[in-house]
């Protein structure tokens, strides 16, 4: 998914300096660490790939033995990769990469994304109870995490499939899945522009 962020970045729709401004202190980075980084990433936008410590130095307003400092600093964190690659001519010259910083951002969405559902799921489980006024089964519990995790149907939906399945007589959790689908079929066919929207998004997703 790192590979998503990156294109989004290159392509100038998200911006790297505020990608990592909005959430370097939730890692283990400190500021001036952060500002490096920054600093990097602007270097490799300007196809330059060797670090060269007296120029970098003066660019991030440093001694040169600091900066040393919060390079080695980012190398043993992972933010920053070092390694040799052989240009057009054949010789071996010295690159790096900033791509972790990415990386780690995915996994810190994908954790906040991740207890949103668990908390999401649970106010879910506590509604249907209340409605059905009884506990919900095993496979109760697993087509809720389907509803939330697989088909990210949002609480208010469920809700409002739920209160129009009570309209029956003998309402069920099969029913309220059936009208989930038919709210999903609905909302498809007032937003038919949507589909290619969909379709180039899960390319971009792909790549």
């Amino acid at each position: 998914m790192h590979q998503i962020l990156k294109t989004l970045i290159a392509e100038d729709i998200l911006d790297f300096k505020a990608l990592v401004l909005k959430y370097y202190h939730k890692f283990d980075l400190k500021e001036t660490e952060a500002i490096t980084l920054i600093k990097l990433h602007k270097l490799l936008q300007e196809k330059q790939q060797i670090i060269k410590p007296k120029m970098f130095a003066k660019w991030v307003s440093m001694s040169p033995k600091e900066t040393e400092t919060v390079l080695n600093n980012l190398v043993s964190k992972g933010y920053l990769t070092i390694h040799l690659f052989e240009d057009e001519d054949g010789k071996e010259t010295e690159t790096f990469n900033v791509d972790y910083f990415m990386v780690k951002v995915v996994q810190y969405l994908t954790k906040e994304k991740q207890s949103q559902n668990d908390d999401v799921v649970g106010q879910i489980v506590d509604f249907l109870e209340g409605m059905f006024n009884k506990p919900l089964s095993q496979l109760d519990f697993e087509t809720i995490h389907h509803w939330v995790h697989d088909e990210g149907y949002a609480f208010e939906m469920i809700k409002e499939a739920t209160y129009k399945t009570f309209e029956n007589k003998y309402p069920s959790m099969r029913q309220i899945d059936r009208q989930l689908v038919n709210q999903m079929k609905n909302i498809g066919k007032t937003t038919p522009s949507n589909k290619e929207a969909l379709k180039e998004f899960h390319k971009l997703w792909e790549e």
